[in-house]
C-alpha cells in the first residue's frame, strides 16, 4: 500500500506481474488495466497470430504430453519444458517458447520468450510479433517502443537467472512450491514417461531447471525483434536491437510507480489518441478521448 492507496496488484488480485502487461504500458497502460480488469477477446488477427507461432513451436518444441489439473502441475509442466527445451539448445541451437520469472523492486515478475538461439557462442533472447503483411511499415513503428521493452526486460530477467541473482532458492521462496504436491491423475502421467524418481517433484525438476538455465552460455546484449506476416509466417523485418539497461531501468521505476498504486493507470497521449480506434474499451469502459 502507499500512499494510504492499494497497490495495483491487490486491486486487480494480481499475484505477480506479466512482462507482457508491464511492457503494454508504453502503449496505453489504462487499455493495459482493462484488459486485466474485463479480459481480452480474441480478434481475428489474434487468432491468425497464435496459429503462425504454433506453427513455429512445433518445429522445436518440447512438449511435456501430460495435461495439468492444478496450478502446481502447471508449474512443473513449465519447469520441464523450459529444462528440455534448453538441454536440446546445446545441439539444435535454439529452443523456444521458454518461461522466466524473476523479481524487481519486490514484485514478482514472470513472462515466455518466445525464442532462444546461440549465435557466436552467446544467448540471443529472440521476440516474434505478428502484424498484417499490407501497411506494415506503420504497424511496426506503432509498436516497436512496447516491444522492445518487453525484449529488454526479458533479457534483464534472463542475465538475473544466469548470473544467479535471481536463483532457484528465491523461485521456492516466492512461489511456495517446497512440500506442495501434484494432482494424483498428472504424477501418474509422467512416471509413465519414465522421468526419474528425483524429478518427480517441484523441488527437484526446478532446482535441474534452474541449473540448466545457469550453465547456459552468456546473454548477448543484443536482442532480435522479428515482425511476421501472419497470413504465411514470412519475415517483413527482423531487427537487431542493442541492450539498453539505463532506458529500462528509467522506464521500470515509472512503470512500477502504477503497480504500487503510487498513481492512477494513464491513458495513451493525446498525441497518440489515434490507437484508441484500435482499443476495444475505446467509447465504452474508457472516454478519455472520446468526441465530446
Amino acid at each position: 500500500m502507499a500512499n494510504g492507496r492499494l497497490s495495483a496488484l491487490a486491486r486487480l488480485n494480481k499475484q505477480s506481474i506479466s512482462v507482457k502487461d508491464m511492457a503494454s504500458q508504453l502503449w496505453c497502460e489504462k487499455q493495459m488495466e482493462l484488459g486485466i480488469i474485463h479480459g481480452v477477446y480474441s480478434t481475428p488477427a489474434m487468432s491468425k497470430g497464435s496459429v503462425v507461432h504454433a506453427i513455429i513451436q512445433e518445429k522445436v518444441f518440447v512438449k511435456l504430453p501430460v495435461e495439468p489439473v492444478t496450478y502446481m502441475d502447471r508449474l512443473y509442466k513449465w519447469a520441464y519444458e523450459n529444462y528440455a527445451g534448453i538441454s536440446k539448445m546445446q545441439s539444435d541451437g535454439y529452443c523456444r517458447e521458454i518461461h522466466v520469472y524473476g523479481s524487481i523492486n519486490g514484485f514478482r515478475l514472470s513472462g515466455q520468450i518466445d525464442e532462444l538461439r546461440i549465435v557466436d557462442g552467446k544467448v540471443v533472447v529472440v521476440e516474434d510479433k505478428t502484424i498484417s503483411g499490407y501497411g506494415n511499415s506503420n504497424g511496426v513503428g506503432q509498436r516497436f517502443d512496447s516491444d522492445k521493452m518487453q525484449l529488454n526486460i526479458y533479457k534483464s530477467l534472463l542475465d538475473d537467472i544466469k548470473n544467479c541473482r535471481y536463483n532457484y532458492d528465491n523461485f521456492a521462496k516466492s512461489y511456495g512450491i517446497e512440500g506442495k504436491p501434484l494432482s494424483s491423475v498428472f504424477l501418474q502421467g509422467i512416471k509413465s514417461l519414465g522421468i526419474k524418481d528425483e524429478l518427480l517433484r517441484l523441488e527437484g525438476i526446478y532446482k535441474k531447471m534452474f541449473t540448466a538455465m545457469e550453465s547456459m552460455p552468456e546473454i548477448s546484449d543484443t536482442v532480435e525483434l522479428r515482425y511476421l506476416n501472419r497470413s504465411d509466417s514470412s519475415i517483413i523485418t527482423d531487427m537487431k536491437i542493442p541492450y539498453d539497461k539505463n532506458s529500462l531501468n528509467a522506464y521500470l521505476k515509472d512503470a512500477l510507480g502504477y503497480w504500487s498504486g503510487d498513481r492512477d493507470a494513464r491513458p495513451v497521449s493525446e498525441a497518440n489518441k489515434s490507437r484508441c480506434n484500435f482499443c476495444k474499451f475505446f467509447g465504452k469502459e474508457c472516454t478519455v478521448w472520446w468526441p465530446k
